[in-house]
This record gives structure tokens, sequence and C-alpha cells, in this order.
């Protein structure tokens, strides 16, 4: 097929854009922009995002990004991601054309809830079930398209299981130790979690654990259960009524005021903070 007739094929991509909210209220994770697109462009396409972090699932044929001088190809079913403030190069790989559906986040906390999740790094994102993907990706288009009352809450909770399918399927990569501990991390973050506790869990000495975990995640232990937990109390703040002291309970807090003192500490602002303001005003 010549490139001319594949250019012919190919529907026209599209952007929807979502404008901040006029009150000033935001969800941690909010989605500014949504769209797909399809291309045969055979020249490098420089992008630099400054406030906002792209998850781009390709959906047919090959992108080829360049991050850090190091080139990644993602093909069909596997998702990159555009983290905020960095440089990226990108192009059509050998298929010849790409497809992609892609999400812009808007979020001060987004390097944060990378991190702690295991995709604070240049990686290729595969998926053992795609289509479930592509179906959130769809599901974010259609709210986006319909903006229904309630539509932003519900976006950014779309947002936040897209970021966690991927970071199962990035964990499903590091050491058997790294993840027996992450997933222990994950089942009892209510309770009280020594670093011992993760050794007895994942094997070996504490010097070995603690180098090996560090290696595969960007951070120790105990650093990666604090975003955990951190990031699970935004969630709870941002998305449900629960009361402050039972959030602090659900993760691993037994004073609540311990808890607002180590969330304002971290965040800049008391949860009480942050659910006023995340909350759409009347």
């Amino acid at each position: 097929m010549t490139k001319s007739s594949l250019i012919s094929r190919l529907e026209k991509g599209n952007y929807l854009h979502i404008a901040p909210q006029e009150n000033g209220r935001d969800y941690p994770l909010s989605l500014s922009g949504y769209g797909h697109d399809r291309t045969v462009v055979d020249q490098p396409l420089k992008c630099h995002y400054s406030d906002i972090t792209v998850f781009e699932f390709i959906v047919s044929g090959n992108l080829v990004y360049r991050e850090n001088v190091t080139d990644y190809l993602v093909g069909a079913g596997e998702m990159f991601i555009l983290h905020r403030a960095l440089p990226h190069d990108y192009n059509v790989g050998p298929s010849g054309y790409a497809h992609k559906r892609f999400v812009n986040i808007r979020s001060t906390c987004i390097n944060a809830i990378l991190q702690s999740v295991g995709l604070h790094k240049p990686q290729v994102i595969r998926f053992e079930n795609p289509s479930k993907i592509q179906a959130i990706f769809r599901e974010i288009g259609h709210q986006t398209q319909q903006q229904q009352p309630g539509f932003q809450q519900k976006l950014s909770m779309l947002l936040y299981q897209l970021i966690l399918e991927a970071s199962a399927s990035s964990n499903s990569s590091n050491p058997l130790a790294v993840q027996k501990a992450i997933t222990y991390m994950r089942a009892h973050i209510s309770e009280k979690i020594t670093l011992d506790d993760l050794v007895k869990i994942s094997g070996g000495s504490v010097r070995h654990f603690s180098r090996v975990f560090k290696q595969a995640t960007g951070e120790s232990p105990l650093q990666w259960l604090l975003s955990l937990r951190r990031n699970e109390a935004i969630a709870l703040i941002c998305q449900t009524d629960l009361p402050i002291g039972e959030i602090a309970r659900r993760t691993g807090y037994s004073d609540p005021l311990a808890f607002s003192a180590f969330f304002k500490k971290h965040m800049g602002q008391s949860p009480t903070e942050m659910r006023a303001k995340a909350r759409p005003g009347p």
C-alpha cells in the first residue's frame, strides 16, 4: 500500500480540550485534554510539556519516542508516558504509520504519584489485556465529549484506574522480591509496616533487599510506602466523603493529628483544605 493510499484510509484525528474549573477547584488528577491521532509523518516531531503529563497508548502501528538520548519503540497495545517538563522527540516507527489515543493530565502532584507506583522512569508499558486499556481511553473520551454533571470526578477516577493498570504491568517486570514487597504494602496499607516485615516477606538480607528495591523503584522501601500512603490519602480525600480520621486509619495513621501534620508537610495544605479545593462549588 502506498503512503498516499494509506493516508486516504486514515480517519482524521481529533483533540478535546478541558479548561480548568472557573472556581479554581480541581482534582489531584485532572484531565486537560483527550484525543486520538493517526499519522504517517516520517520526520521527527518535537514536544515539550511544561505543566502537563501525557499518556500515549498505541492502538495500531508503532512510534519511536526519544527521551534522554534513548529510543523506545512503542507498538500496538503498549503505552509511553511523556513526563512533565521533559522534552521529547517522536517519529513513526518501522510500520510506517501509527494510530494512538492520548490523555493530557494536569496535576501538581503527578510526579510524586508516578514515582510511588514505579512509573517515573522512561519505559514501554506492555499490557496483558490491551483491550481493557483501550476501553478506559474510550470511556475517558466519552466522558469528555458528554461533560455531564460530575464528569470531572469520573475522569479523575478513570485516570487513577489507568495509572494503577499501568503500574501493575510495569511492576510485573520488577525482581520478585520487589513485587512481593509492593504487593504486601498495598494489601496492608492500613497496618504498621516495618523494613523487617518487608524483608521477611521478600527474603534475603536487609542490605540486599534495600539495594534491589531502590534500583527497581528509585526509592527506599519505606519512602515508597510513604508515597503509597500519601497518594491513597489524596484519592480518599478528593473522591470520598470519609471523615479525615477514617482516612488516616485506612492509610496507616492511628493519630489523625499526626496524619494531618504529615500530609501538610508533604502536600503544602491540610487534608481539609485539599478536599475543599477539589469539590466543585454549588
